[in-house]
């Protein structure tokens, strides 16, 4: 390593031997402050302890090297522009008087500039004007003549109405110009809705310009020079023409507006918040970065190489590898070290006029030195935003630890920035364990880039796409257009239209297929818009595909499928029937694991792996990958022969990145088998010995025949007495009875599964509905509760309170009362289960006893004395006997 290369560990070597021999008093020096340390890291108690103003660092701290680049300097001589002896025959382009004036006028003010073009032209228009009021002709000279000699309008009139024309388009764009502002002014809330139709309108600026001046222009000419002239042709053609155009200019607006509308919703849906996030993201990373700077300065020792990386990305593209560099003495080094030197100095003159624009303006204008420009233009590469994210992390951590944490943040930046310092570490611990590590730092920072980088790449498709929609309704607008005009000059257009409807109609087959497939790909990309650039989804089609959002197009989707990393088109309307699964736009995901174990295993032991799978995700260092909750449960028995486990864990982040989703499945995996192994749990078939191995060998033992049928009668004894209800002895009638349980439906659980009866509580509200569940809940419990209590379920026949033959409801004397109808029965064959408990019609003899009817009626359900020989009365039981009449009451 030279002596002279600032790397040296022996500095800079004076060339006299005296130390007094330097001339050093013309350069001034301002001493520096040196934060640095060993490592790089941050001392304890090291911070900007008042706050630093971060516009301060980006100014000439005491100008240390504004006389060398100033001082003893000679100045660049300007060459002189080369004049050609022949001008014509000169190949060099260059700009006369004419021509500068014209560059002056172009990229003049607003103002400046529409006067330049207003004014001439106006004054060139009223000079006929003014001639002819001068000469008083303002009658007498007529402009065309009517078949039957009409005169048509004056010609003074017809340069009133050239005139009001031109003054027409301009004060049209004028109030074209004035209409965002009053809206905002008039509405008197300022709100996203308004600020959404202001910036409609001032998008729409040409257009309306362009509408308010077809409405003049027509409308003068309508009232100034057709009244009273109607009758000569070119006047009723010129009105005509305008109409037209009046109204083409309407349905050009219109068409304009749909777009607009549609790109500003979309916008303001999409972007609006992506895009305010992504500011304040490189906002905080900005004001971190330059208080990094202020502790250690910039090519510090410490921080060298970082710097090169972020600062002097043209140096290292061209020298290649810093250390390759290092080992390198051939001159090959000295282009790009000396282009790294332009272009500090380069940055230097630049943020001279910088800091003379923020002065002014009170912002960092275009300051290639400021942290903002810094951090920008670092996030538009990987290599680079990871050595912002090193210098930033390790600048900011304490020696002695290992992770960033919000004290650290606030100390750094100061009281003044506590509010920022909080948010700055809410940002960028995404997992909220409470630290920052390296590794989550630099995925932060490269995210920050990459969500810029897929913000501008979707803007770019949806505005191409945009366009495409717009050049397709203006084709649609042309044809209208066309109509429109037909229908001003033709009093036959019905009929125009008729024949040119059957022509569309007859090719309507032609178009059919496009037309659908461009309005369902208008919906899908404006109204659902399930994804954008840069988003990882899951397609569900035939196969459920990974991809990720390459291009978005009006008709089309290009992806780039993760496991293949292959590019695959996908029109619009096929993705607007399948699911799409927007991974990237998803929080924190779930994940589920199958496992079958052994049919054999207790459920301590699914309980203790359920607790080494907790201690693993809530160890230290498994939190910044998983959430704390996991569980375990068991998912079917399968055909007896095995558990299947359901593992469901949390990751702390969704699926974007596919890298670190395999990295924390295959660490989970790994944890899970171990713990498999520790409990121990065994799969399907058990975990013996092979039968026939060396620790299983199998052998075969001659018994008698009584003794194999005593083993046999134990074993099935010992299986028996293991069982929950022990089995009964074979018999024919409990095999029935059991088979009676098992076929035997309730007719109302049967009436209500069939359709239409499940619809009576469809007009009730929520509440309702949760009471009525809760009713019918309860009264299930208590019909299992007396189930369970009265033993084994009884069949209808076996249970008691059942009607005997004859019984009916008791019927009350009709005395003091009002008789109702009666209803002789007639004479056919008996049925005694069949009758109300009456007399019998065919034994009019029979007698019932009152106290029959009156013990009937009594609480103890007394029954009614039967008469021996007589077999018209029978008992009654529960129900009580009519009274003895002939004619009975129904």
């Amino acid at each position: 390593m030279s002596i002279r290369s600032p790397r040296s560990p022996r500095g800079f070597v004076p060339l006299g031997t005296s130390r007094s021999n330097m001339a050093d008093g013309d350069i001034p020096l301002t001493q520096i402050r040196s934060n640095a340390s060993s490592t790089g890291a941050r001392k304890a108690n090291q911070g900007l302890g008042t706050g630093y103003d971060q516009g301060d660092s980006s100014g000439d701290n005491g100008n240390e090297k504004h006389h060398f680049f100033h001082r003893g300097r000679r100045q660049a001589k300007k060459d002189e522009e080369t004049r050609s002896e022949d001008e014509l025959a000169s190949n060099e382009l260059s700009l006369n008087a004419m021509g500068r004036l014209y560059n002056r006028i172009v990229h003049a003010s607003g103002p400046t500039r529409y006067l330049f073009y207003i004014v001439p032209v106006g004054i060139l228009l009223a000079v006929p004007i003014i001639v002819l009021a001068a000469l008083d002709k303002r009658d007498s000279i007529p402009v065309g003549t009517g078949p039957d000699g009409a005169k048509g309008p004056s010609l003074f009139f017809f340069f009133i109405w050239i005139e009001v024309g031109w003054l027409a388009l301009w004060g049209g764009k004028l109030v074209a110009w004035l209409s965002a502002p009053a809206f905002m002014f008039f509405t008197g809330v300022i709100s996203p809705g308004t600020r959404k139709y202001a910036a409609l309108l001032r998008n729409l600026q040409i257009p309306l310009s362009l509408f308010f001046w077809a409405l003049a222009d027509w409308l003068v000419f309508i009232n100034v020079l057709q009244r009273g002239h109607g009758g000569v042709s070119w006047v009723s053609t010129v009105a005509k023409i305008l109409g037209a155009a009046f109204v083409s200019s309407a349905i050009f607006l219109g068409e304009k507006a749909l777009v607009q509308l549609i790109s500003i919703s979309y916008h303001q849906r999409s972007f609006a918040n992506r895009i305010q996030d992504s500011k304040r993201d490189v906002h905080l990373l900005g004001l971190m970065y330059d208080a990094s700077r202020q502790l250690f300065p910039m090519y510090c020792e410490e921080f060298f190489e970082e710097d090169e990386i972020i600062n002097d990305s043209i140096e290292m593209l061209l020298a290649g590898n810093k250390k390759s560099k290092r080992g390198r003495k051939n001159g090959a080094v000295l282009p790009a070290k000396l282009i790294g030197n332009v272009g500090r100095f380069g940055n230097k003159v630049t943020s001279v006029f910088g800091n003379i624009a923020s002065e002014i303006t009170g912002k960092q204008v275009f300051n290639p030195n400021s942290a903002h420009s810094i951090v920008i233009e670092a996030l538009e590469k990987a290599k680079t935003s990871e050595a912002l994210a090193k210098r930033i992390w390790m600048s900011f951590v304490v020696e002695g630890k290992d992770s960033l944490y919000a004290e650290d943040i606030a100390e750094v930046l100061g009281p003044k920035h506590h509010d920022e310092a909080e948010e700055c570490f809410d940002a960028i611990d995404a997992d909220g364990n409470g630290d920052i590590s390296l590794d989550e730092m630099i995925r932060k920072v490269v995210e920050i880039g990459k969500e810029r980088k897929a913000i501008g790449h979707s803007m770019q498709d949806i505005g191409q796409a945009l366009g495409v929609f717009d050049k397709i309704l203006l084709f649609i607008v042309l044809l209208i257009v066309i109509f429109v005009f037909l229908a001003f000059f033709q009093s036959s257009f019905i009929t125009t239209l008729a024949t040119a409807g059957t022509a569309l109609l007859s090719l309507s087959f032609v178009f059919a297929v496009t037309t659908q497939e461009f309005l369902g790909s208008c919906i899908f990309l404006f109204v659902k818009h399930p994804y954008d650039v840069g988003d990882r989804v899951d397609i569900a089609g035939p196969e459920k595909e990974q991809l990720i959002v390459e291009r978005i197009s009006l008709l089309y989707t290009v992806f780039t499928r993760i496991d293949k990393m292959q590019i695959v088109q996908i029109p619009n309307i096929v993705l607007n029937t399948l699911w799409i699964e927007n991974v990237s736009r998803s929080k924190a995901m779930k994940e589920g694991i199958d496992v079958n174990v052994s049919y054999d295993t207790t459920f301590e032991d699914i309980e203790l792996l359920r607790l080494e799978m907790e201690k693993f995700v809530r160890a230290p260092e498994n939190s910044r990958d998983f959430q704390p909750d996991i569980a375990i449960g068991v998912g079917g028995v399968g055909d007896l022969d095995k558990l299947t486990l359901k593992v469901a864990i949390k990751h702390k982040s969704n699926w974007h990145n596919d890298a670190v989703r395999a990295t924390r499945r295959s660490k989970f995996i790994c944890a899970l088998a171990l713990a498999l192994k520790k409990v121990p749990i065994n799969g399907p078939g058990g975990g013996g010995d092979p039968l026939g191995g060396p620790l299983n060998p199998s052998y075969s033992v001659s018994v008698s025949d009584m003794e194999a049928a005593a083993a046999r009668d134990k074993s099935e004894k010992a299986k028996d007495a293991a069982r929950l209800v022990p089995k009964n002895p074979p018999n024919e009638t409990n095999e029935a009875i059991a088979v009676q349980g098992l076929t035997t439906l309730d007719p109302l659980t049967a009436t209500k599964e069939e359709w239409g009866y499940n619809r009576d509580d469809d007009g009730l509200s929520d509440s309702q509905r949760r009471s009525l569940d809760r009713t019918r809940s309860i009264d299930r419990t208590r019909s299992n509760e007396a189930d369970s209590s009265s033993g084994p379920r009884k069949t209808p026949s076996q249970r008691g309170g059942l009607r005997k033959a004859g019984e009916s409801v008791p019927v009350e004397a009709p005395a003091d009362r009002t008789p109702s109808f009666s209803v002789t029965q007639h004479m056919g064959p008996y049925d005694e289960e069949a009758q109300l408990g009456g007399p019998n019609p065919f034994n009019p003899d029979a007698q019932y006893s009152s106290t029959a009817y009156l013990g009937a009626s009594s609480s103890n359900g007394t029954n009614s004395t039967r008469q021996p020989g007589n077999s018209g009365n029978r008992p009654t039981g529960a129900g009580a006997s009519q009274p003895q009449s002939s004619n009975f009451q129904r």
